[in-house]
């Protein structure tokens, strides 16, 4: 056979058979594309049908071939149920999520209980789950629904417990799969890998010595991966003690196996906690000098209350709680008088945020607007105090996203930050600008303002009076010189309202005046 006989390849690589099929790629996708156009170019109830009448198949490749904004712009202006419809045929899951983060966003923006919203938030980020490691997208609307909102002022312990106990954290930290090295499980595996192991040994000959030795490591590495410390390391580190709360890594170790055996029952199946008395480890433990004799179940309760009352506690949740709430490096005074209410409340919540919003800190003049906004209460206050209308809260969720905050999206468990410099770059300034001019202008999706409503009748014509009123309704007048002279500005200029603010032909542009108000360094704090 001469070189190269027998290859049918054009002069690119491709036999006829491969191109072919890359030719009926292009023109599906070039189809797919051409259907998308035609029906985003529909009426909101026209497009619905014409979606509703495609085959999966091919909506499946329409779906795959629109940008981010064209997918946005196909879910626009339609009623939350065809929207629902038409994400859940294309992916279920993401529908969990998309009406996760759109449920918190109206909570929060429209809650008459805000205090209760605020710790909701809080407590949430205290006790943060990832939404999107496996099957917990699932679990996350049962943890905060039944598990944070219901506990956020009552007693420390009961949140920490149930916390502890919800399906969401232990899946989150894997603390289900924990498993005690001397358990029944853990034993009757060892016993089946050695019978495994004896059998293998029998197929192997006299110069197997080295690979003996590699699978008996390999038993090894399995047992040890028994006991899993993730959820042991953070309670202690995230959620009680704090890192300098003066445990060490044995008892992090010996927490752990207190633990094993707190589990999930069918979880696939979205089970409730359980324990399993054979994944738990038998035998006495001790954790920051205390000893836990073997009692099930009990031994977890009993260190978990512990840590619930810890006096590191007290003064760890005290500290973030004055961080949420006054500034970033709040006096030490402060924080130990509320640590003292808390250990002499038996960790009550709600006693422990009466004494810190009745402190001079709280009231203090260097406290006012000493928080710089997160992007979730960046948004959520521009909604409020624009009154606006939210029919669909998704474009804000996106918004988040741009911002650095996607909505149960911190993957890692210590939670979104609290302070300044992780929200205050050019970028995020950038951001935070654009969602704000686009809200006062009535350019972003699914939410309305009413001029109106925020002037409380007919708005001023003259642009200047316009300015003062709006910084009024939506400041309370508390504004800077300098705030309001740069604002000025940036409307004077073309390129920025469209117009000039000194135009008599013209009514001003109370989206533009809005907008800036609303991007101001004045709202960007609280």
């Amino acid at each position: 056979m001469k070189a190269g006989a027998g290859n049918s390849a054009n002069n690119n690589g491709d036999d006829p058979a491969m191109q072919k099929e890359k030719q009926q790629r292009h023109e599906e996708r070039m189809y797919a594309e051409l259907k998308a156009q035609e029906i985003l170019d529909l009426p909101p109830d026209q497009r619905y049908e014409a979606i509703m009448k495609l085959s999966p198949e091919e909506r499946r490749a329409m779906a795959g071939n629109l940008k981010n904004e064209d997918r946005q712009q196909m879910l626009n202006d339609l009623t939350p149920q065809q929207r629902e419809t038409l994400i859940a045929m294309n992916n279920p899951q993401q529908l969990v999520q998309i009406e996760l983060q759109q449920g918190k966003i109206f909570h929060a923006a429209y809650s008459e209980r805000q205090l209760e919203e605020v710790m909701t938030d809080f407590w949430f980020n205290h006790f943060n789950v990832f939404v999107n490691k496996g099957p917990d997208r699932y679990m996350i609307t049962a943890y905060e629904r039944d598990v944070i909102r219901p506990r956020v002022f009552g007693k420390f312990k009961d949140l920490l417990m149930a916390t502890a106990q919800s399906p969401a954290m232990l899946f989150y930290l894997d603390n289900w799969q924990s498993v005690g090295p001397n358990s029944d499980v853990a034993q009757r595996g060892q016993r089946a890998g050695k019978k495994g192991f004896n059998r293998r040994r029998q197929n192997v000959n006299f110069g197997g010595q080295n690979q003996n030795q590699q699978q008996q490591q390999q038993q090894q590495q399995r047992q040890r991966r028994g006991l899993n410390e993730n959820y042991a390391r953070e309670i202690m580190e995230l959620h009680t003690l704090g890192v300098d709360g003066g445990y060490t890594q044995k008892d992090v170790t010996e927490l752990a196996r207190v633990l094993t055996g707190w589990t999930i029952e069918q979880p696939q199946r979205g089970g409730d906690f359980t324990f399993n008395e054979r994944m738990h480890e038998p035998g006495t433990k001790t954790v920051l000098g205390e000893t836990f004799k073997e009692d099930g179940k009990r031994e977890g309760e009993r260190a978990i209350e512990m840590l619930a009352k810890h006096p590191a506690t007290a003064k760890f949740i005290s500290r973030k709680l004055a961080m949420r709430f006054v500034s970033d490096n709040p006096s030490p005074a402060l924080v130990d008088r509320m640590a003292q209410t808390f250990l002499n409340s038996d960790g009550d919540i709600r006693e422990v945020l009466r004494t810190l919003f009745k402190s001079p800190e709280f009231w203090a003049a260097d406290s006012y607007r000493a928080k710089v906004k997160t992007p979730l209460e960046f948004v959520v206050s521009a909604i409020r105090a624009t009154n606006a209308d939210v029919n669909n809260a998704l474009p804000l969720a996106q918004n988040l996203n741009r911002m650095g905050m996607p909505l149960y999206g911190m993957q890692p468990p210590t939670g979104y930050s609290m302070k300044q410099e992780t929200w205050v770059n050019s970028a995020a300034l950038l951001d935070r600008m654009n969602f704000a001019l686009a809200l006062g202008s009535g350019r972003l999706n699914g939410v309305q303002i009413d001029p109106q409503r925020i002037f409380n009748g007919t708005a001023p014509t003259d642009a200047s009076a316009a300015q003062a009123v709006l910084e009024q309704a939506l400041l309370d007048g508390d504004v800077s010189a300098q705030t309001h002279q740069t604002i000025s500005k940036q409307l004077s200029d073309p390129t920025v309202s469209g117009r000039q603010l000194d135009d008599p032909a013209r009514p001003p542009n109370l989206g533009a005046i809005a907008g800036l108000i609303l991007g101001s360094p004045e709202f960007q704090r609280r």
